[in-house]
């Protein structure tokens, strides 16, 4: 018989008068339809976004800025540390609400790793409109700790201090995995099948790999997505493999679209390229790799001359055309390695950094870095739009500015005000340039 303690609520005060008065909140739901009920109780300034599960909450995350989270403690059914953990690395400034429908001890857990709020089942309608208002705390919690004991054996034992043994895996090992992209699914995902059916020897291929001599295998596949070919040595079935490989799908399929969503979040639309949260994320860890190593940065802001008079006179196509092309240009001149990053409407910015480390004493890093700036500013001139007319081929130009470190700044942030300055001084002296450093231009590619 299940026994068990949970903290109390705190008493809330709202902060600011009544939710009319404040600002618009996107609040992301987790769990059922009677939490979504509560919530839109709360009046017209939520916009209420519903995720059935913890899981499809952090693929939300990733694609769409939330500032409030809440969702019950029953719906941590993996794990409530690496659930937590996920959603404070992807929204950190997200405030978290949980709701403890049930009594146990993931409330402590979740309460630890990140979530800030806990509102006791069932809910009261203005403690519910504080905590996601983020109302004020007027009286300390009273905690208790959390007991879950269980009768087994005609004795009650304490369920927290059950633990598993060190080398076994579980669901936490494969979210954890899911989370921490460095590390791959399928190495964890293979041994926890091999721990838990026993199977000595099992494995994963490629699909292009050949199976062993001696083993039976099956695709591992779901909804028409192949991830590969599970393989066991006799004398294991086609049936017994087929369980797991069902298994293993779904979970690989779930950390499919976990990198899809994390890409779409990353990426630019329309032309492809990266976008300005990746750009920033990437430039802060550059720029620490460079004070460590002494390699070199090199910053390139630009944007279109003209581009609202194309698009203004062309039509939306015309100017998207633009657009891609420009990325496209860009990518063709550059590096595999360098970052070219859509940061505006017409707006672009590349990050040029070298791999080695330290730097070889013969590198040409500016040098190379001005050589692919004027090969994309002739390309530029040289391209032909057909969405434009004649008249407007061979017209299109770019100014922008290059700062590169140690020499421009010390910062990623001091690199791009010292590009943007550039940038504005290339305008300022007629378009069509590329200035780098203190007011040295680079040759202008008239067309």
């Amino acid at each position: 018989m299940m026994q068990s303690q949970v903290r109390e609520n705190a008493k809330f005060e709202l902060v600011g008068g009544a939710s009319e008065s404040l600002g618009q909140l996107r609040v992301l739901c987790v769990g059922n339809g009677g939490l979504i009920a509560e919530l839109s109780q709360l009046g017209e300034g939520l916009e209420i976004v519903c995720c059935e599960n913890y899981l499809c909450a952090l693929g939300e995350l990733a694609i769409r800025e939330v500032d409030v989270v809440i969702g019950p403690v029953s719906g941590m059914k993996l794990s409530a540390e690496a659930i937590s953990k996920g959603i404070k690395r992807i929204a950190p400034n997200a405030r978290l609400v949980l709701v403890a429908d049930e009594n146990v001890a993931a409330v402590d857990v979740a309460m630890g790793n990140g979530f800030e709020v806990c509102l006791q089942s069932p809910l009261k309608l203005e403690e519910l409109q504080c905590a996601v208002h983020e109302g004020q705390v007027v009286s300390e919690v009273k905690e208790e700790v959390p007991i879950a004991v269980a009768e087994m054996g005609g004795r009650e034992i304490e369920e927290e201090v059950v633990e598993e043994e060190g080398d076994e895996l579980g669901d936490v090992d494969l979210v954890d995995a899911i989370l921490d992209s460095s590390n791959g699914l399928k190495k964890v995902a293979v041994e926890l099948v091999s721990q838990q059916s026993g199977i000595e020897g099992i494995g994963l291929l490629l699909v292009t790999d050949d199976v062993p001599n001696g083993h039976v295998s099956i695709e591992v596949e779901y909804k028409g997505r192949l991830y590969g070919v599970l393989h066991a040595p006799e004398p294991i079935t086609v049936d017994e493999l087929g369980m797991w490989g069902s298994w293993l799908s779904r979970w690989l399929a779930l950390e499919d679209q976990m990198k899809q969503l994390e890409l779409a979040a990353m990426q630019d639309d329309l032309t492809g390229a990266w976008n300005r949260r990746y750009f920033n994320r990437f430039l802060k860890k550059i720029m620490k790799r460079a004070h460590q190593d002494r390699s070199q940065v090199t910053v390139m802001v630009f944007d279109i001359d003209d581009f609202k008079l194309y698009n203004d006179r062309y039509g939306h196509a015309a100017g998207d055309e633009i657009l891609r092309e420009t990325v496209r240009l860009m990518q063709s001149v550059v590096r595999e390695r360098d970052v070219v990053a859509r940061i505006g409407g017409d707006e672009f910015a590349v990050i040029f950094w070298d791999a080695e480390e330290p730097r070889k004493a013969n590198s040409r890093h500016p040098e190379d870095v001005l050589d692919a700036a004027k090969r994309f500013q002739r390309a530029v001139c040289a391209c032909e739009y057909p969405k434009l007319t004649e008249e407007a081929r061979g017209r299109l130009t770019i100014s922008g500015g290059l700062a590169s470190y140690p020499w421009d700044g010390r910062t990623g942030e001091e690199l791009i005000e010292r590009a943007d300055l550039m940038a504005l001084e290339s305008k300022r002296s007629g378009k069509n340039a590329i200035m780098f450093g203190p007011g040295v231009s680079v040759n202008s590619e008239h067309c």
